[in-house]
């Protein structure tokens, strides 16, 4: 194979690796071993070839659509942010003659990504989430497609657009902490998201300066199944909170249910708060106290950015939008 080259997909077959494994070896991005690196590397050497480097996106192959990627789980789910996010990205796409499709992957399948993107079926991609580690991140960088992440991304170097989930965490939290609460419990997902990592930073930032040592009893992450918030639920009410600050919306309207359900009344027995505000929380009783993003400026600000890099404009990597803290009558 002297003088010719091989593909990353070659690679991947003869090592038994998968795609992104290889793709992270040859960048030198990414997590991996540095034994797997260098098995890739010292593989590639011994074959005298040259990788193959996806050709880069060329006016000669717009196709004029968008790709949105949702993590899977999220179809079986009631998320008015992701509605209305989709709704901004659609309609700023339109104002510059693009259609959007949507995409599902995940951290463990891309394919559908990578059938996108091998059958240049889009000109650049959105993705909802921002993900450690994201093997979406090593796809899209494989074919040179332009792309955006909704959400903060650890390299700065990364198209991101953002709510300022750590400033209205440390804010919420504050308020929260100034009306009395002490035992803040803190309910979120996964911190696969860097959302949520955001959102228990901003929390854990603002109980020192009321003099409240941290208590991890109170503190659970990865909660994204009923079965995981109903555990979390019981693991809190352990330890007597006088308050549940649950990271969204879909998981205050459960915790809402579920201490109806145990007869616990909000606010006398146990204040609640949310870290994102939707039209879910306006339907409990009593109304629940949260942050307010706009979601559908968010991604609007997303498909605004992407089509800049289309056009070839130069571009701020990093924009941060704002936030209003709502106190309703679940936490007076």
């Amino acid at each position: 194979m002297q003088g010719d080259s091989i593909s990353i997909e070659e690679i991947a077959k003869a090592l038994g690796v998968s795609k992104t494994t290889v793709s992270r070896a040859l960048s030198g991005k990414g997590r991996i071993s540095e034994a797997t690196r260098s098995r890739v590397r010292a593989y590639v050497a011994s074959t005298g070839a040259a990788p193959t480097v996806r050709a880069r996106w060329t006016e000669k192959t717009a196709t004029h659509n968008l790709t949105m990627i949702i993590p899977p789980h999220f179809v079986h789910l009631d998320l008015p942010f992701l509605r209305k996010c989709m709704g901004g990205i659609s309609m700023m796409a339109a104002q510059r003659g693009y259609d959007l499709l949507l995409c599902y992957a995940s951290a463990s399948d891309t394919s559908q990504l990578e059938r996108q993107l091998s059958n240049h079926k889009t000109d650049g991609v959105i993705l909802s989430r921002a993900m450690e580690d994201d093997p979406c991140l090593d796809l899209l960088q494989q074919y040179h497609v332009p792309y955006v992440v909704i959400g903060r991304c650890e390299d700065t170097s990364i198209p991101q657009v953002d709510n300022d989930q750590v400033g209205a965490s440390y804010e919420m939290t504050r308020l929260l902490l100034r009306l009395g609460a002490r035992r803040i419990a803190l309910i979120v997902g996964t911190t696969t998201y860097t959302v949520n990592i955001d959102r228990m930073r901003g929390y854990l930032r603002a109980l020192p300066e009321f003099g409240v040592a941290p208590d991890r009893r109170l503190i659970q992450d990865g909660v994204e199944s009923a079965a995981q918030r109903s555990d979390a639920l019981e693991a809190v009410l352990d330890h007597h909170p006088d308050c549940l600050l649950c990271g969204d919306d879909r998981l205050a309207f459960d915790v809402m249910q579920a201490l109806h359900a145990r007869h616990i009344r909000v606010p006398q027995d146990l204040q609640v708060a949310s870290l994102y505000d939707s039209e879910l929380l306006l339907n409990t009783v009593p109304n629940v106290s949260a942050v307010q993003f706009d979601a559908e400026r968010l991604g609007a600000s997303a498909c605004r950015m992407l089509l800049d890099l289309l056009a070839g404009k130069q571009i701020n990597t990093r924009q941060v939008e704002g936030y209003q803290v709502i106190l309703r009558d679940s936490t007076h």
